[in-house]
């Protein structure tokens, strides 16, 4: 594997790549770590356009290991430690950053191949809350996300970390406003199942449908009164203590878990 110096114009490019309208006007994000790199060498849904390596770690074993997995046509760049911690947002950065191609979807393309189940999002606006989110639907087999115009930028540095290189697992689809979804669901034969502090129905005892999708908003405001009123179904998880409401990140979990019901069987 050949190596190119980072040169000081394309460091400071990179760095621009933090803010969301450079990330945008490029089409590029930046995902760090070995595990990031392997998960993302697996598929082709954010295909990597660059690396970025530190001496150090190219001396490694753990270098040579990554030499043999890197095909000739991925560029890649060395540099010095201290310059992967000038791009690096974690505390403490293994040496290795990927450029890959920021691609999102459209329903359009959705259409064509439709799961029987989707998960669908509005207003988690929270990178860390939606980085988590997306890493527990991929380990419950939901690979399909919808994102309303309101939520986080799924390549914000902070959502990438967050998932845990199962980023690279999950198609995304975006924008998708509320109306948009409604209109979507009634084509393409899904029901809405939205999930709210206080629904009529616990997750536990709702009969599934063969398609449906899950509708679960921010912990600011909730899901929009016009997904409520779209909606087939009202969720709630049952609680016993005197907390208003569940962390939105933890209540994903314990619904995908419930839902995933049928497919542990």
């Amino acid at each position: 594997m050949n190596t190119t110096p980072l040169s000081h114009n394309h460091l400071k490019i990179l760095k621009k790549l933090r803010l969301k309208k450079y990330r945008d006007r490029a089409g590029l994000f930046i995902a760090e770590g070995v595990n990031a790199l392997e998960e993302a060498l697996l598929g082709n849904r954010y295909p990597v356009r660059e690396i970025i390596v530190s001496h150090d770690f190219l001396e490694s074993g753990e270098g040579a290991e990554f030499s043999r997995k890197i095909s000739n046509d991925i560029t890649v760049y060395s540099c010095s430690r201290r310059t992967v911690e000038e791009l690096s947002t974690e505390e403490a950065p293994r040496g290795v950053l990927l450029v890959c191609g920021a691609k999102t979807r459209s329903l359009n393309d959705l259409e064509k191949t439709p799961p029987d189940r989707l998960l669908y999002l509005e207003g988690v606006a929270d990178p860390g809350n939606l980085g988590t989110i997306l890493r527990t639907a991929l380990w419950f087999g939901m690979r399909h996300l919808l994102l309303g115009p309101s939520c986080a930028d799924p390549f914000n540095p902070k959502t990438v970390r967050a998932t845990a290189g199962a980023l690279f697992g999950v198609s995304l689809y975006r924008p998708v406003p509320a109306e948009t979804l409604a209109s979507f669901a009634r084509n393409a034969g899904y029901k809405l199942a939205a999930t709210t502090p206080r629904g009529d129905l616990p997750v536990a005892e709702w009969r599934q449908e063969e398609r449906y999708i899950l509708l679960l908003g921010g912990e600011a405001r909730g899901l929009s009164n016009e997904l409520l009123e779209a909606a087939d179904a009202m969720l709630s998880i049952p609680g016993c203590g005197a907390a208003e409401s569940l962390n939105v990140a933890a209540a994903a979990a314990i619904l995908l878990y419930e839902l995933g019901g049928n497919q542990r069987k």
